[in-house]
C-alpha cells in the first residue's frame, strides 16, 4: 500500500514541478512579511535549530509559519510545531491533515526547507505551497535542485543549525541588509 501511495505522490510532485512556471520575486529582507518553514523531525538537535531559526526571523518582525513531517516512530519533542504524519495522506495521495491543508493555503514571501535530503513529502510541500521563493540546501542529486530558487551549500549540510544560519545570512546579504 505504501508503494501505491508513493507512486501517486511522485506523480503529483512531477506534475507540480512542471506547473511551477513563474518568475520568482526576491524581497528585500526588510520587506519580508511572511516566511514558511518546513522540515522533517529527525532529532532533538534539529528541533532546537529550527526553533532558533524561527526565533531569529520573528525577532526581525517576520511572521513565520512552520510545518513538520513526523515519520513513523519518531518523536515530536515538545509539540512546538504543527505536524503531519504518513497516516494523514490517503492511499491515493490526498491530504487529510488540517495543518498541512492550512499551510498550503497561505501565501509566503519565502518558503524555507530545512532538510538536507528531500523526502517525498517535502517535495510535495515545495511544489504545492504558495511562495515567491523556495530556499533550501543544495542537493546531492542535481534533479532535486529544481525544487529551489535559492540553494545554500553549507560545509556540513546535515547540521541544521549551520544550514539555517547560512540561509539567514544569505537572504540578509542578498537584500543588502547584513545584520
Amino acid at each position: 500500500m505504501l508503494a501505491i501511495k508513493n507512486k501517486f505522490l511522485t506523480f503529483k510532485v512531477r506534475r507540480g514541478l512542471h506547473g511551477n512556471r513563474y518568475l520568482p520575486k526576491a524581497f528585500s529582507y526588510d520587506e519580508l512579511k511572511k516566511v514558511g518553514v518546513i522540515f522533517t523531525f529527525d532529532d532533538l538537535k534539529k528541533h532546537e535549530a529550527v526553533k532558533t531559526f524561527i526565533k531569529a526571523l520573528k525577532n526581525d518582525g517576520i511572521e513565520v509559519k512552520a510545518l513538520a513531517y513526523k515519520p513513523k516512530d519518531t518523536q515530536n519533542f515538545e509539540f512546538y510545531f504543527d505536524f503531519f504524519e504518513d497516516s494523514d495522506i490517503t492511499l491515493f495521495g490526498q491530504m487529510n491533515s488540517p495543518y498541512m491543508l492550512g499551510f498550503l493555503k497561505q501565501n509566503f514571501d519565502y518558503l524555507v526547507c530545512l532538510d538536507d535530503v528531500l523526502n517525498l513529502y517535502m517535495q510535495y510541500m515545495l511544489v504545492n505551497a504558495k511562495a515567491s521563493v523556495r530556499i533550501g540546501a543544495a542537493q546531492e542529486e542535481a534533479h532535486f535542485n529544481n525544487f529551489f530558487e535559492l540553494m545554500i551549500k553549507p560545509a556540513n549540510t546535515t547540521n541544521t543549525a549551520e544550514l539555517s544560519n547560512d540561509i539567514l545570512t544569505n537572504i540578509r546579504k542578498i537584500s543588502g541588509n547584513e545584520q
